[in-house]
């Protein structure tokens, strides 16, 4: 995780002033607030999210949750503080969906109720102020959960509308079925053969008339300015051949004389 700032929880740094520092960072849309209390061994992280709200919490110790790590954690008057971007790493283990909202925290304290039934938020505006702070690659937890954990308004289907629901309906053949023989390696020797077959009649073709494959493939050269005719290039070299042959055969008569 990266940090983003730290410092202490004094008379002079509130946890107050520290939680309005987290709603304040437009960079984060899950920012999570670490903090160690100096008098005791309490240690936690707090999880917020876009518009101002807590949605969960957990102590590293005891590993408590939910609203009661909210509030032991926000009733520290001495320690010190971390704000941190998770990027890229899961916060799950920190999200229990609580909304609770920074505003009505922030007025209660230090004194945070017991029950957390005066602090959440029944219908907040996570979608809109998400929508407003800048992407980072974070994944945004507001609208996910504005749908899946907010109360609903409206019904999603209408009652009053007849619906007709066909059950899904499964065919399944039996193990001796030709569909559940099917072999692929057979296809693959047939196809094979299929291929070797084709080029031994392209070859016997070939070779059968040769003349005249000679002739077409000659006369289309020629057409496009290519001379196939080589003997005129070859009548010098073989001249040179047969001369060489004499000579040699003159010099053997010579040597057994």
């Amino acid at each position: 995780m990266d940090v983003i700032t730290e410092g202490t929880i004094n008379q002079d740094e509130p946890v107050a002033d520290v939680v309005n520092a987290v709603v304040a960072i437009k960079t984060c849309q899950t920012p999570i607030l670490r903090i160690n209390d100096n008098q005791s061994d309490l240690q936690g992280r707090l999880l917020f999210s876009a518009g101002g709200f807590i949605i969960g919490a957990r102590i590293n110790v005891t590993g408590e949750s939910g609203y009661g790590a909210v509030r032991k954690l926000l009733m520290v008057t001495d320690g010190n503080y971390a704000i941190l971007d998770p990027m890229r790493k899961s916060t799950n283990e920190l999200n229990q969906a609580l909304w609770l909202s920074t505003a009505k925290l922030i007025a209660m304290l230090p004194n945070l109720p017991e029950a957390p039934q005066s602090i959440l938020d029944s219908h907040p505006e996570r979608i809109t102020e998400s929508a407003a702070r800048p992407k980072t690659g974070q994944l945004d937890l507001a609208p996910i959960m504005a749908a899946v954990g907010a109360p609903k308004d409206q019904p999603m289907v209408d009652p009053s509308i007849p619906t007709n629901i066909e059950e899904e309906s499964r065919q399944t053949v039996g193990n001796k079925q030709v569909s559940r023989k099917y072999n692929e390696s057979r296809w693959r020797t047939i196809k094979t053969l299929f291929q070797l077959a084709l080029t031994l009649l392209v070859a016997a073709a070939i070779m059968l008339n040769s003349d005249m494959v000679y002739g077409v493939v000659s006369a289309g050269l020629k057409t496009v300015g290519i001379d196939t005719d080589l003997s005129k290039y070859m009548g010098g070299l073989t001249q040179g051949i047969v001369i060489k042959a004499k000579r040699d055969l003159e010099a053997k008569k010579k040597q057994s004389k």
